[in-house]
């Protein structure tokens, strides 16, 4: 079935059967025309009737044959039978060497059965139809009506290349498909691995800019008391953290984005901003985190009660500015490690292909700049060229085998059967010997996967010359005939060396061949064939050979197409596999969440807990510090433990802590989760101490301790959840000291 094949074999298919139809249609037209004009038969107005009735019929089978299939061939191989035997009216009586154009119409309707049948359709109607002509040319009763087997013979093995050029391009079509499917494999993989890297940075941020900020206003006290706003933002937290949510698609309105992130902050907001702007989703979200994270930061830090949002679009490109006209910082004295600056804003617009650009001056107020440019779309040329020439390989490797076939399966023995007649057996055998060294060589080439550069023209000037001095030695009362089997064949050597081109250039070469030999002819004054005839001849080969060249022309096309569906099915199964893996990454990561940041911001949200009690600060105060600590998890860096426990640190710091940090000795690797479980205790005693702590890792061989001294309440510290850790606590001099041990197992 052709949908289940490859989008290259596909197209392939319908192109070929579609140019096939097509070039049958035009030779046909073409053979009828020169009956009529150049032939004088038994009954000329019934000829004419044939022929009308037969380009009707061609044309309207070319138009039915991709609606109603192969219901058509047997009408068609009747009625092709039907001609043939039409011979007695139809064809110039005394056609003594059967080239007539019938024989022409049957040779190229065969032909294209190979694009159109099943190949033991195409050998029965092939068979079929050449037993109508022999029959036809017997009641005709021509004298030499045996004459025409040689020709028959010709045109049967013509419908066997034609069958063997269609099974080997469609073996490079099918090898193209595979070697797309490998490369689509590939590029899937990578998307889905990149997909999920970006998924847990774009996770991490929305992180950042919801749950970790409104915990981390509550547990600071900057949020005290119970606020709609503060509601609202927790439950749009919750939701944006529960891992639900689908991955954004299609476009959105961005200054409707914006404004409701504006809404949801507790500072007055202006907008300098069109009515609307339309953007694609992915773009507005990180653009809509990006001004979350800058009005937080004002929330925080500014001082100021009110901040201004202006949107614009310039140049290809969209860009969002948040201003303020509060306490202003240095950024050059920020540390790199800050999530809000570097990571959240920064990074978050380059990885989206956009950048963020923070001007701040101590007392100056802050403005923070996002640009934006418009999606890129994908391109497919890699594919195009890889199915290009997949389908190329197997029709040059064809044309090669076709070439051998002809020129010592035919070409051979016509000349060994007429040795005695040529002016020089010698110019025939060299003749021979060029046209198949030529053809060795592009097939040279193309086993080395190297193109023919150079080479061919001074290969093209050979053929040619070669071809000319051959006719010359045919003498002039054979040429044209049995003898002279160079006329048409040393065509497909040429063909072989153009093939590259485009069809005009195709045409041109064989018909310029055509030419010579047709004038070195009419120069000799005599010919073994009528004008009519040879007409004939030439239509049977060169509508072979125009059909070879036809099939180079629609490659590109057929490519590009196969590129493209190959492409929108990949993408299809590409976000399917990433939608598939990201849910199940954010269905993980919630769970990490789901027992302790979820209940408080549900709390928040539903307004059961009031942001003014101390005990819930400081749950609150726990929780985003350990969302801070999830944050830093990179596994970049070297030294994971102390990356993570130093974002701790640095937090508490930012809140008023004084806080001395140590390490000594060298230390194993330790696992992601538990680190988690050998930092936890750690990172409450710091998001709760009072005044003062001191954090101090040490290392052993097979052994890590994390302890901590801090003046924090004894409750709020967690007790191991991984028994490989042992947790301790005690009172140093009223402050708390805790413990945590990890031994190798």
């Amino acid at each position: 079935m052709i949908g289940d094949l490859g989008s290259t074999e596909r197209e392939l298919l319908r192109a070929g059967a579609a140019y096939s139809l097509g070039l049958r249609c035009l030779m046909s037209a073409v053979a009828g025309l020169v009956s009529v004009l150049l032939e004088t038969t038994a009954a000329p107005l019934l000829t004419v009737f044939v022929v009308v009735g037969l380009v009707a019929w061609t044309v309207f089978y070319a138009y039915r044959f991709p609606r109603r299939g192969r219901l058509l061939v047997p009408l068609d191989v009747a009625l092709m039978c039907a001609l043939c035997l039409t011979q007695l009216w139809t064809v110039p009586t005394g056609s003594a060497h059967g080239i007539t154009w019938v024989i022409a119409v049957i040779g190229i309707t065969v032909i294209a059965y190979a694009w159109q049948l099943p190949l033991i359709a195409h050998a029965a109607a092939t068979l079929t139809v050449m037993a109508a002509f022999l029959v036809g040319a017997a009641i005709a009763d021509s004298p030499g009506w045996l004459d025409v087997l040689p020709l028959q013979l010709w045109t049967v093995i013509e419908a066997g290349l034609s069958r063997a050029l269609y099974v080997l391009v469609r073996k490079g079509a099918r090898d193209a498909d595979l070697a797309v499917a490998r490369s689509e494999q590939s590029r899937r993989d990578a998307a889905v691995a990149e997909a999920r890297r970006a998924d847990e940075r774009e996770y991490l941020a929305a992180l950042h800019d919801t749950a970790s900020a409104t915990l981390l206003m509550v547990g600071s006290g900057v949020a005290d008391r119970p606020d709609p706003h503060l509601a609202a933002q927790a439950a749009h937290d919750l939701a944006a953290i529960s891992g639900d949510h689908a991955s954004p698609a299609g476009e959105v309105d961005l200054v409707a984005h914006l404004r409701d992130v504006g809404r949801h902050m507790p500072l007055t907001v202006r907008w300098e901003a069109p009515d609307h702007l339309t953007v694609p989703a992915a773009d507005a979200v990180a653009l809509a985190g990006g001004v979350r994270e800058a009005l937080t930061n004002v929330v925080r830090h500014a001082g100021v009660g009110e901040a201004t949002v202006s949107v614009r679009r310039d140049d290809g490109e969209v860009v969002v500015e948040v201003a303020d006209r509060g306490a202003g910082f240095d950024p050059t004295q920020v540390n790199g490690h800050r999530y809000g600056v570097t990571r959240s804003i920064l990074e978050r617009l380059t990885r989206a292909g956009g950048t963020a650009e923070v001007i701040s001056s101590p007392g100056d107020g802050t403005r923070v700049r996002l640009t934006r440019p418009f999606s890129v779309s994908t391109d497919a040329g890699g594919d195009v060229e890889t199915i290009k020439t997949g389908v190329g390989t197997g029709l040059r490797w064809s044309v090669v085998v076709m070439n051998l076939i002809i020129l010592f399966g035919l070409d051979l023995p016509r000349l060994v059967a007429n040795q005695q007649h040529y002016r020089s057996l010698g110019m025939q055998v060299l003749t021979l010997v060029v046209l198949t060294a030529v053809t060795l060589v592009v097939a040279w080439h193309l086993w080395r996967k190297r193109p023919l550069g150079m080479v061919r023209w001074p290969l093209v000037a050979i053929v040619f010359a070669v071809s000319a001095l051959c006719n010359d030695a045919v003498p002039p009362e054979l040429r044209l005939g049995m003898a002279h089997w160079s006329e048409g064949d040393a065509a497909w050597t040429l063909l072989l060396l153009v093939l590259d081109f485009r069809v005009a250039v195709i045409a041109v070469a064989l018909a310029a061949h055509y030419a010579m030999t047709f004038t070195q002819t009419a120069l000799g004054g005599d010919a073994a064939i009528t004008v009519a005839e040879a007409v004939n001849a030439t239509v049977v080969v060169f509508s072979y050979q125009l059909a070879v060249g036809v099939v180079t022309v629609v490659l590109r096309p057929v490519a590009v197409t196969a590129a493209a569906v190959t492409y929108r099915q990949e993408r299809l199964r590409t976000e399917r596999a990433v939608a598939e893996q990201v849910h199940r990454d954010r269905t993980e990561r919630y769970a990490a969440l789901a027992d302790s940041t979820a209940p408080l911001l549900a709390a928040l949200a539903s307004g059961e807990a009031d942001p003014g009690d101390p005990v819930f600060r400081r749950a609150c105060a726990v929780e985003a510090a350990r969302v801070r600590r999830l944050l830093a998890e990179d596994t970049s860096v070297p030294d994971q433990l102390s990356h993570e426990l130093r974002a701790c640190v640095e937090l508490a710091e930012r809140n008023g802590i004084t806080v001395h940090f140590a390490e000594r000795g060298e230390r194993p690797q330790v696992p992601k989760s538990v680190r988690r479980a050998l930092t936890d205790p750690a990172v409450a005693a710091l998001a709760t101490a009072a005044s003062t702590a001191r954090v101090t890792v040490i290392g052993a061989a097979d052994e890590v301790t994390v302890s901590v001294v801090a003046d924090s309440p004894p409750e709020l510290v967690p007790t191991a959840m991984d028994p490989a850790i042992v947790v301790s606590t005690s009172d140093n001099g009223g402050k708390l000291w805790v413990k945590t041990t990890w031994r190798r197992t």
